[in-house]
């Protein structure tokens, strides 16, 4: 049937014809192939393909390959003997070379609203069946880099269009450079210079095939593992159903750990603090919108232009200064350590089992993180594939160099700028001071008040270190426009370091044993001092957030190293404090409607699975964002919906890796320290004891878990 006939058939279809499968059929392939539109001429197919041809970037760029004199001798002759063939082919409208050509990006359109990257068909380019010497296509993301700006205030002080490119496998990334020079040299005419006026880069990192590499015996240890530990799981659950298991063997049962997993208390206890739950959980939601949105405004946007304008609002500010974000965590590891070991220490006499508790915390960090390691550095890089996918999974290279680092958490000093899984850092630092913290511990056991004063002034101390470090190396510690990348002196020197992070978790000790010393007393205080309190509260909060708000908006100088230095000291001093007086009141009645909202007993679930969130939700958003094949559309709403794509796929990955591993682990050791320990009680009393959840400075679930 004719194209008009077509349409005016499908126009008079009744609606009882509409609903049927076939009409559907035909309706569908109509709007596919343009229907519903007025003719406009008679063109044919052939000239479809002229027009295509002439405006084509591929085709204009691969001409010159054929006076590539550097190219006509050696391994690079083979390419061109490709490119000839693929442009003859081309030349007599073979599809299947047409189709290599038509994969090329374009000039983006909308560069002046910050669109600069056209990416082309990824999969058009290595799905295509061409093959003219023996070498299937492969596909290269090339940037062209100017260094004069069109537009003000887009926050480079270079502009860099990106474009991809489909090309012969046979030929390498140096040619197409080359090709492109040539390209431009034209079309700026013979006297410019590209090193001066432009620049184009193509590296072989940035290229890909359709075939994969093969796996090495890395990748088949990292599935045998994985196997392996499915294979337990499921065996731990069949023989739990049969009442076959033992305690060990039981560990891994799912039977047992998913009902420990959603089981939910709602009875008072004053050893229990049912705030940290909700505090938890809101900060590491935080955390991964926050990365959400760090990888929406790397990838490419067809409106970059509005990110400029997006950073100037105040809302901007909760995901600009989100890094403040960690210190929550780090206040809460501080304060339950110290109510859990110094309750500890007055049972056993104020002796401290240094080499156990160091075993513990092993034991409980390690086997998630070394998953999460091992995974990274072998499957990860095979989950899927794009024009993104090597500049966004490359980072697991670094896995090979430095996963020693990362499992033995000094990677935040041995590898700053290369770290295996780039948010570890969290982890060195909490382990480092965790490894610090018996000598604080058995002072303020010993000499209380004395011992108060001591890590006050060590408080002051670091104050002034982190302040010096900044002024004599000048560093900015906030950047508008976002330069500072991993390996900058501002992240190695004040954002990973022990030093320059312990102030929150210091903080955390102090109130911890105010806590302690308190001893789950109600506090009265006078009713003038509860509404100031809260007001200084939001304050702090506010200051800390919001303190480098001026120097986001249009006309304003950078930070300068004094402003600087005073708000990175006194902001994380000012978040801990203001998070010490909310859970204080949330524990003492003066926080009503707070306090039921963070203590809600459906956040304990979400609670005992931030730790795996925490590890594995970096991994989700990178495959999502480096999987991209097109330009995305940057708004708070676009990033929203990818929060909880993101969110949702972690949840799914986390709750795995908890039931899998993290839970298993726990309870084998507690079975284990069970059997070797001598027993203080009838342990008959002691055989149904409650499991108790995992520990660590992200998860811990109440003030009972050491």
């Amino acid at each position: 049937m004719a194209f008009t006939e077509l349409n005016n058939a499908k126009m008079r279809l009744s609606l009882s014809s509409l609903l049927g499968p076939s009409s559907w059929t035909c309706v569908l392939l109509a709007l596919v192939l343009g229907q519903g539109l007025p003719p406009v001429g008679a063109y044919s197919s052939e000239n479809l393909l002229t027009w295509m041809q002439a405006s084509n970037f591929g085709l204009q760029v691969l001409q010159y390959a054929l006076n590539d004199t550097e190219s006509s001798t050696g391994d690079e002759a083979g390419c061109l003997v490709e490119v000839q063939a693929l442009l003859s082919s081309a030349g007599a409208q073979a599809l299947q070379a047409l189709r290599v050509l038509d994969a090329w990006g374009k000039f983006p359109q909308g560069l002046l609203y910050g669109h600069f990257t056209d990416l082309g068909n990824y999969e058009s380019c290595l799905s295509s069946s061409y093959q003219s010497v023996g070498s299937a296509p492969k596909y290269c993301l090339s940037h062209i880099q100017f260094k004069s700006l069109l537009l003000e205030g887009i926050g480079s002080e270079a502009l860099s269009l990106n474009i991809g490119t489909c090309i012969p496998s046979s030929c390498s990334a140096a040619q197409l450079n080359r090709w492109l020079h040539s390209h431009l040299r034209s079309m700026f005419g013979e006297s410019g210079d590209p090193t001066e006026e432009s620049d184009v880069l193509v590296q072989e990192q940035s290229c890909s095939v359709a075939q994969a590499a093969p796996m090495d015996g890395l990748d088949w240890f990292a599935v045998a593992i994985f196997a392996c530990l499915g294979t337990v799981v499921l065996v731990a659950t069949l023989l739990d159903y049969g009442k076959a298991a033992g305690k060990l063997i039981g560990a891994f049962s799912l039977r047992q750990n998913v009902p420990q997993l959603f089981a939910t208390s709602t009875s008072p206890s004053p050893r229990v603090i049912p705030c940290l739950h909700g505090i938890r959980c809101l900060t590491i939601l935080w955390i991964i919108f926050g990365h959400g949105y760090m990888f929406l405004l790397q990838a490419p946007n067809i409106n970059s232009y509005e990110i400029v304008a997006w950073a100037q609002t105040p809302s901007s500010m909760l995901l600009q200064s989100g890094s403040i974000s960690v210190d929550t965590f780090f206040l809460l590891s501080g304060m339950l350590l110290v109510l859990t070991t110094l309750r500890e220490m007055e049972k056993n006499q104020g002796h401290l089992h240094v080499p156990l508790m160091y075993l513990h915390r092993l034991v409980r960090l390690t086997p998630v993180l070394a998953l999460a390691v091992l995974f990274f550095m072998t499957l990860f890089p095979r989950l899927d594939n794009g024009p993104l996918w090597q500049q966004f999974t490359g980072a697991s290279e670094l896995c090979k160099d430095t996963w020693w680092a990362t499992l033995l958490y000094v990677q935040n000093y041995a590898a700053p700028g290369r770290m295996c899984l780039g948010h570890s850092w969290y982890l060195a630092v909490d382990m480092q001071l965790y490894v610090l913290s018996p000598i604080l511990l058995i002072a303020l056991h010993k000499w209380g008040k004395r011992a108060v004063g001591g890590i006050v002034v060590l408080i002051l101390l670091l104050f002034g270190c982190v302040f010096s470090i900044i002024m004599l190396n000048e560093l900015q510690v906030f950047d508008r426009r976002g330069n500072l990348g991993a390996d900058s002196p501002q992240m190695r020197l004040i954002y990973y370091t022990t030093h320059a992070r312990a102030t929150p978790w210091l903080i955390g000790l102090l109130f911890g044993h105010f806590l302690h010393t308190q001893g789950g007393r109600k506090a009265r205080l006078p009713r003038w001092m509860t509404p100031l309190m809260w007001l200084l509260c939001l304050g702090l909060l506010a200051s800390a957030l919001f303190a480098v708000f001026p120097y986001t908006q249009p006309g304003a100088g950078a930070i300068s190293p004094v402003a600087g230095a005073f708000y990175m000291c006194c902001s994380r001093i000012a978040w801990p404090l203001a998070l010490c007086w909310l859970i204080w009141a949330c524990q003492n009645g003066l926080a009503p409607g707070i306090d039921s909202l963070l203590g809600w007993y459906l956040w304990q679930p979400l609670s005992k699975l931030s730790y795996c969130l925490y590890i594995w939700h970096l991994l989700v958003e990178t495959v999502n964002v480096a999987r991209t094949k097109s330009s995305l559309h940057f708004s708070d709403y676009d990033a929203f919906l990818r929060f909880w794509s993101d969110f949702g796929v972690t949840l799914l990955v986390s709750l795995v890796m908890y039931l899998f591993v993290e839970m298993p682990v726990v309870r084998v050791e507690l079975e284990l320290l069970r059997r070797f320990r001598k027993p203080k009680v009838d342990p008959a009393a002691a055989v149904d004891a409650p499991v108790v959840p995992p520990a660590t400075s992200i998860s811990r679930q109440n003030l009972v878990d050491p």
